[in-house]
């Protein structure tokens, strides 16, 4: 009987040695370890250094201040079109209006000469699918005094510098908004003129 009252007690104190070692782990009011708390905020902190990497991918990129395009000029003689090569600033205009404005003045180049009046304003270069729509100023005509040879070169210039971008196949030539038979009565510009590779031969 009293060996049964030894297991006994002995049973009861393993058994309250083992809520203890249970207990222990806890705090007084039951709430988690501290290792879940350190867990949330290693989350926290992985969360916060992703954001960086987020907004830069939605930076943008800056625009373009300037491209370089071929301008084409009468040579020298007046014999053919020739290429010059040229850095336009298009910080205030599109390319296809900076080429046709820098075109129009007289180049520093020997080589070739400008075939433009004085008096010739552009009014603005617009696309209408792949044809470039020109509008000059009327007054152009005022001051050309070129026959036809000088009113194929001056068309021409603007057509193939304008055509040597690629998404333009065509140039259709206005004065004061209004479309034109001929800039001088000798070359028909009442279709949209192609590229005028024979100028340049």
């Amino acid at each position: 009987m009293q060996n049964n009252m030894k297991l006994y007690r002995g049973l009861l104190l393993l058994a309250a040695t083992a809520i203890l070692a249970v207990t222990a782990g806890c705090d007084p009011q039951g709430e988690k370890p501290p290792t879940a708390v350190s867990s949330s905020a290693s989350a926290s902190v992985a969360s916060s250094s992703e954001k960086p990497s987020s907004s830069t991918s939605g930076s943008k990129q800056e625009a373009p201040k300037s491209v370089e395009v071929e301008l084409y000029y009468p040579d020298a003689t007046a014999t053919k079109l020739v290429s010059v090569k040229k850095k336009l600033d298009i910080t205030k205009e599109d390319k296809y209006n900076a080429a046709v404005h820098a075109l129009m003045q007289d180049p520093k180049e020997k080589t070739v000469t400008g075939i433009f009046p004085k008096t010739a304003k552009l009014r603005s270069v617009r696309l209408q699918g792949d044809v470039a729509v020109v509008d000059f100023d009327s007054n152009i005509r005022k001051g050309f005094s070129g026959g036809s040879t000088g009113e194929r070169f001056l068309v021409g210039s603007v057509v193939n510098t304008l055509t040597n971008f690629p998404e333009i196949k065509k140039v259709r030539f206005l004065l004061d908004g209004k479309e034109i038979e001929s800039l001088a009565g000798h070359m028909d510009l009442t279709e949209p003129v192609a590229r005028m590779n024979s100028l340049m031969e």
